[in-house]
């Protein structure tokens, strides 16, 4: 959990249970033995089986839509954060920024899609979001969208987000610092939890992507 920031509204109450539900289903699932099958990873968290991401409807910073069909047929992270964070999505977008030139010298980056999806939709406008994505890699996939969507891929990929009742025109917005993987079959494999490594996640990613 991570995070301060400014002016906005609360999220509902529903959508606080329901992030913590999915909060606690990711725990519980963390605590399941590990499967064996697959190749021996460094940094990534598995998951005791791959589970299907939920269908949902964002929109990318470029204004087209991002939903489960687009995660068919290629690898991908998703990173959950907002431009106004102060340090845990700068660093995590640094680290993610060194992973995606690693793939890129290994011919592959192409083929491994990382997502920064906001989730503080009322500030990071798609320009604004852009720009952001931008600074740290231009071929960064930056989306967001309402809450309820918002909901649906985080409580899938088992991460949480809690934006805090405002006060004098200020509020926060805690959320997971994980790095969720996703599967060419659109399924959850596992996440690449902090203190990341950046030269142990792109290992994993090319260990995964390549042809077997």
């Amino acid at each position: 959990m991570n995070t301060r920031h400014n002016p906005g509204r609360a999220l509902p109450t529903v959508l606080i249970l329901v992030a913590a539900f999915a909060a606690g289903l990711g725990l519980w699932l963390l605590s399941q033995p590990f499967t064996a099958a697959g190749p021996e990873m460094k940094a990534l968290t598995r998951y005791p089986a791959p589970r299907a991401v939920a269908d949902f409807q964002l929109t990318r910073s470029d204004g087209k839509p991002l939903s489960r069909a687009d995660l068919q047929g290629h690898w991908s992270l998703f990173f959950f954060g907002f431009t106004h964070c102060p340090d845990i999505c700068p660093n995590t977008l640094g680290v993610l920024k060194q992973v995606r030139a690693q793939l890129a010298q290994a011919g592959v980056a192409d083929s491994i899609a990382i997502h920064f999806v906001s989730v503080d939709p009322q500030r990071d406008q798609p320009d604004v979001l852009g720009r952001y994505a931008s600074f740290y890699d231009p071929g960064f996939v930056a989306a967001t969208g309402n809450d309820e969507e918002l909901t649906k891929l985080t409580r899938s990929l088992g991460v949480l987000y809690v934006r805090e009742p405002a006060k004098d025109g200020q509020y926060n917005v805690d959320h997971s610092a994980s790095v969720a993987l996703v599967d060419p079959q659109a399924r959850l494999v596992g996440l690449f939890r902090p203190p990341l490594d950046a030269a142990a996640i792109g290992a994993d990613l090319l260990t995964l992507a390549k042809p077997r």
